[in-house]
């Protein structure tokens, strides 16, 4: 404790066996979203204003950049497993930061089983409608895959998740590429001031996750300074690749735009079945990989609210997942 902020102390191999931060550049960016998700996410989010997507786009990140600065100011000071709580109590004091962090466990808990069935219902079977006589065996099984999977030493989580973030940013690519061919884009297609600022907000939110990385930040190489490095750095590759991508949306028909997984049907119209195949099964990935950064998050805010260990309660966090 530095004048009641927190401040890791790294020497030695203490500080060698800290995560690297390229691991940390990998689970940041897949918890922004994760990317390929905004694809389908964004068209419904925006609605009408979805015809001006160029703009929509750039004004969110822009708006995202408001608390974004904020975590990047908290950071150089703290960098704890409390996340955004350890800021609430370096700010406010520790029963503001005690209420905060309940809130935010209860509803990032509560998001974890919920969004299980929305991938399988939502996503998956839109996409592969053979599995729907398997829907509910999908439902048993993935929880529990993904708690296997977090139940590892936290360097074997994040490489898969490193991993998948490279394959949704190159998929985004590829499908904005056959786009880009196939329509008309426009920045901003008659766009009207109620339209814009309803989506404009709306597509900001869709980037809050990225502060799940936060709670990582005392066991990463580098603490304060990469933590800062790499919040910034996740945010404006995911901006910019997302930019690109939802720029030619404004020119797609609205019957790909209103799909199941717009990411998917347009993939499928301008390349493929097997580019759609590819995007509709990295955006389940990606929304799974979110709630294995979620999971990563709960577990090490519940253990700065309370003390237990991380893997102890890991475990009991599986027990109501």
């Amino acid at each position: 404790r530095d004048g009641g902020l927190e401040t890791p102390v790294e020497s030695g191999d203490a500080g060698a066996r800290r995560l690297p931060p390229s691991l940390f550049l990998g689970f940041a960016i897949a918890s922004i979203g994760g990317p390929i998700a905004l694809l389908s996410i964004f068209p419904g989010a925006a609605g009408d204003g979805v015809d001006s997507a160029g703009l929509v786009v750039l004004l969110a990140v822009g708006v995202f950049a408001a608390p974004v600065w904020i975590w990047f100011t908290y950071s150089g000071r703290v960098a704890s497993p409390g996340g955004l709580t350890a800021f609430v109590d370096a700010a406010a004091g520790r029963r503001v930061a005690l209420a905060h962090g309940w809130i935010w466990a209860l509803a990032y808990f509560l998001y974890l089983p919920y969004t299980i069935t929305q991938v399988v219902y939502d996503v998956l079977t839109p996409v592969f409608p053979g599995i729907q006589a398997y829907r509910n065996t999908f439902e048993l099984v993935l929880p529990v895959l993904i708690v296997l999977l977090v139940l590892l030493p936290v360097r074997l989580v994040l490489v898969p998740l490193g991993v998948l973030a490279v394959a949704q940013l190159a998929a985004m690519l590829v499908v904005a590429w056959f786009t880009y061919r196939h329509t008309s884009t426009t920045f901003a297609s008659s766009p009207k001031v109620n339209d814009v600022g309803r989506a404009t907000g709306s597509t900001a939110l869709l980037f809050v996750c990225a502060s799940l990385p936060l709670y990582l930040g005392a066991e990463v190489r580098g603490a304060n300074r990469t933590v800062r490095r790499v919040l910034v750095a996740a945010v404006a590759i995911v901006g910019v690749v997302f930019f690109v991508s939802a720029l030619p949306l404004s020119g797609v028909p609205d019957e790909l735009r209103d799909s199941a997984v717009p990411g998917a049907a347009i993939a499928q119209a301008y390349c493929g079945r097997a580019l759609a195949v590819t995007v509709g099964l990295l955006t389940a990935l990606s929304i799974l990989a979110l709630i294995v950064a979620e999971y990563v998050a709960l577990a090490r805010l519940l253990h700065w609210l309370h003390g237990p260990p991380v893997r102890t309660l890991v475990a009991w966090i599986a027990v109501p997942f």
